[in-house]
């Protein structure tokens, strides 16, 4: 490592941690690699002594270095011993507390708890009073602690929700975590996630778009009951005249998903077929296709976008437009890329055969 350490000179763990501080980037690089080296590959005492430092030092009152602290712990403590899991809650939640809720580090903090609560699910107990922590930042980071815990998620998607009202940071990372842990009771966050589609703009819009197209792909890739949501294709209507384009991109995506369509919905996607953005048209033309409506157009604007007159920009947003589709739903669209892909060339007709290869 450095020329001191290599002439036999060794530091104790708390000089390590005492450099972080340094006003040199040359010994704080150096100690942040030594002490990830202690936590990772060290001999168990010492693996459990740095990480006991660690976290003394990321819990005192006035600490420069929680930033480093953090990024070393989340990185390189695994397994977390089960002796210092209650130090580390107590010492990440006196750190957040004094956080910006907007901060890089809240990623690392959240990530620290939840490695926590994996190894010692009691610790999830310790956790119940910081979802109603008068400090936004605390609440994120909850947020994001419950987005991490898979399956052990599930007693905590109450409070989570409860976050979805909170004010935009902590929303927008309870719908980040929604994003992934919505399959797990779909009855319960599917009409939560409609509710933020129905009332949200912009950036909040989006997450929730974005995640509930997400639990409705998995529920139909695995064959499982969708829940009835009898509003959501006239809050689809309305964000599909968003001026963002990624919001009226996932918007007709999820028109594709939604069932049979209605006639205002069949003739909203069309006119979307002339859409500025071709990802947004690409899109709309594939929820046509996987609709059942009718699709000679859709099929003649996607035959267009993936022809060797489209510019790659182009090719890419047909290209991904189909690859998200389930391919059972496309077997109206087969002859028109059996076509398309013989005039193909490079990685457009790689995808494009690769994409035949799935479809019935």
């Amino acid at each position: 490592m450095s020329s001191e350490r290599n002439r036999g000179r060794v530091r104790t763990v708390e000089e390590w941690v005492g450099r972080l501080s340094s006003r040199d980037a040359g010994a704080r690089e150096e100690s942040l690699s030594a002490l990830e080296e202690l936590l990772v590959s060290g001999a168990p005492d010492a693996r459990e002594r740095t990480a006991r430092a660690l976290l003394e030092e990321l819990g005192r009152p006035g600490t420069a270095v929680a930033e480093p602290l953090l990024f070393l712990l989340q990185r390189g403590w695994w397994p977390p011993q089960a002796g210092l899991t209650g130090l580390a809650v107590q010492s990440v939640l006196t750190v957040l507390a004094r956080m910006d809720a907007e901060s890089p580090a809240l990623e690392n903090a959240a990530g620290v708890l939840a490695g926590v609560c994996r190894v010692e699910p009691s610790q999830l107990a310790a956790l119940d009073g910081m979802f109603q922590h008068p400090q936004a930042s605390v609440r994120s980071a909850m947020a994001r602690v419950v987005g991490r815990l898979g399956t052990a998620a599930a007693s905590e998607l109450p409070r989570l929700l409860g976050l979805l009202e909170d004010e935009e940071p902590v929303a927008f990372s309870a719908l980040e975590s929604l994003a992934a842990l919505a399959p797990l009771a779909p009855d319960l966050t599917a009409p939560r996630l409609l509710e933020q589609v129905r009332k949200t703009e912009g950036a909040r819009l989006y997450l929730a778009l974005v995640s509930l197209r997400g639990l409705l792909d998995e529920l139909h890739g695995e064959a499982r009951p969708t829940p009835v949501l009898p509003d959501l294709e006239p809050a689809l209507l309305r964000t599909l005249t968003a001026p963002e384009a990624p919001i009226r991109q996932e918007a007709a995506s999820l028109l594709g998903l939604s069932g049979p369509l209605s006639p205002a919905a069949i003739a909203a996607l069309r006119e979307h077929l002339r859409d500025e953005s071709p990802h947004v048209a690409a899109r709309s033309a594939v929820a046509l296709v996987r609709s059942g409506a009718p699709a000679s157009e859709a099929l003649f604007l996607l035959k267009g976008q993936l022809g060797p007159a489209a510019s790659r920009e182009i090719q890419e947003a047909a290209v991904a437009a189909l690859e998200e589709a389930d391919p059972a739903q496309l077997g109206r669209a087969k002859g028109m890329l059996e076509t398309v892909a013989r005039d193909a060339v490079g990685l457009t007709r790689e995808a494009l055969y690769e994409l035949l290869g799935q479809l019935p």
